[in-house]
């Protein structure tokens, strides 16, 4: 058969009580020859789980640098490293003390520098960056922060600080970086009125869920702002003679017109890739409608000549195991992997990494331990997706030789875990692989995508 003409058919066999789901999703896919990254897949590599170098039990960049040749194996050309900038850790990196020093415990500026030529080396791969009101007793002010106190939201507005912005982008690209995740831009600005946010009809307005957040969310000016960010990239790009575009991505829950919205237009191009949330955390017992809806909401809503991307799990949330079950795994691996776009995968994600259990006492995730604190509610920790990499069945399954990791690797490291499946042709692995190869024909490239509902029980997709 030839490999660059083949149709890839993608059959579900869902055994659940439903109704029949009427209308198909077609998408005639574009080519984007220019582009690396249209049909990259994108690898998050959280740092602190992925892999110890120096035996203090957190991962590093080196431990990123020891272990390259798995994304070689696995046919990954994009891996998205972050939070690893100077921070002071309450939430684990997301608090940016410093947005162009490398934090200590993830290593130095020449381990970084080290990263990229390695990765360079193999020529394969691009790098990817990642009460509201608190007094402050030195200025004799209240600041605002939709986050933790120790976040301080920034003020945009004030042209030194949108400068700021475009510094730290030069600052990385000048180091080699192929492009930037956003996180949480829907949080950029505020109103500048400083108006009262609603309280939600029903609601006593006395907690955060309570207001309709229509003025510290989603403002109009995010859109211009990416619209900026994607200009200077482009300015920078063509004033060093570089052939890549420079790759900007966005997080942000929010409603599918607004991430719309953040691709901006052919005029005037935003984000690449506004994260697709469509397909994270479904409900079991609604599995194929939800998944036919899903890919249908994104596919219908993209503007022309946009390309869509998939995720299925991150750092935020469970695993996907824990909402459909282990049997699932490899159906949604090998749907997310034959969909057109970009796929971005959750370390892990290839070899099925279930949650893991956290005691109280082990959790480290800063808004767990205030659920713990507030209410005894100790179960829902985003800490039990974050737990370390599983890389053989040694001791603390080779995600480092300390004692104790940052936080505990799942018991079922000893038969769940790299080496292990790499020896099982039928693997999670070896599937993900095999998917991995298969991307890079052209149909998956550049074949259009069609669904089918055969019946309640069996979906198909078609490229």
């Amino acid at each position: 058969m030839d490999m660059q003409t083949f149709h890839l058919y993608w059959l579900i066999t869902l055994a659940y009580a439903s109704v029949n789901i009427t209308g198909n999703v077609y998408f005639p896919t574009r080519k984007f020859d220019s582009e690396w990254w249209s049909n990259t897949i994108i690898y998050q590599a959280y740092p602190r789980s992925f892999k110890d170098s120096n035996r203090d039990g957190v991962g590093d960049l080196k431990g990123i640098i020891q272990k390259l040749d798995h994304f070689v194996d696995l046919g990954i050309e994009t891996i998205w490293v972050g939070p690893i900038f100077k921070s002071p850790m309450i939430d684990m990196g997301y608090d940016v003390e410093n947005f162009t020093l490398i934090d200590p415990l993830f290593g130095t500026m020449d381990d970084f520098d080290e990263l990229v030529s390695e990765m360079d080396k193999r020529s394969k791969f691009d790098r990817f960056e990642s009460s509201a009101w608190t007094w402050n007793e030195e200025r004799k002010q209240f600041y605002f922060h939709q986050f933790n106190p120790q976040q301080p939201d920034f003020n945009v507005r004030n042209p030194q600080v949108h400068l700021e912005f475009f510094n730290i982008m030069g600052f990385w690209l000048d180091r080699g970086v192929s492009g930037f995740r956003f996180d949480a831009v829907g949080y950029l600005y505020e109103n500048n009125s400083f108006t009262d946010e609603p309280i939600i009809p029903g609601k006593e307005g006395s907690s955060y869920n309570d207001l309709n957040h229509i003025y510290t969310k989603n403002q109009p000016e995010v859109i211009d702002t990416l619209i900026q960010w994607r200009k200077y990239a482009e300015d920078f790009r063509k004033k060093n003679n570089k052939k890549n575009s420079v790759l900007i991505a966005t997080e942000s829950y929010t409603s599918i017109n607004t991430l719309m919205q953040y691709y901006g237009n052919i005029t005037n191009p935003g984000a690449q890739i506004p994260f697709n949330f469509q397909l994270l955390g479904m409900d079991r017992n609604n599995l194929l409608e939800q998944t036919e809806q899903g890919i249908k909401k994104w596919i219908e809503n993209i503007p022309e000549n946009m390309v869509p991307n998939w995720v299925i799990e991150n750092h935020d949330l469970f695993r996907m195991s824990f909402y459909y079950g282990a049997e699932f795994i490899q159906l949604f691996t090998v749907l997310k992997l034959a969909l057109p776009g970009v796929d971005v995968t959750y370390y892990g994600s290839e070899i099925g990494m279930d949650n893991t259990y956290m005691r109280p006492d082990q959790i480290k995730d800063i808004y767990s331990l205030k659920l713990y604190k507030s209410f005894g509610i100790a179960g829902l920790t985003r800490d039990v997706s974050r737990s370390p990499m599983q890389w053989d069945d040694s001791i603390n399954a080779g995600f480092t030789d300390a004692k104790l990791p940052w936080l505990p690797v799942n018991p079922n490291y000893y038969h769940l875990n790299v080496e292990a499946q790499k020896k099982i042709p039928t693997s999670h692995y070896n599937v993900y692989k095999k998917m991995s190869q298969l991307r890079k024909t052209d149909t998956l490239k550049y074949g259009d995508l069609q669904t089918y509902n055969i019946s309640k029980s069996i979906y198909i997709i078609k490229r």
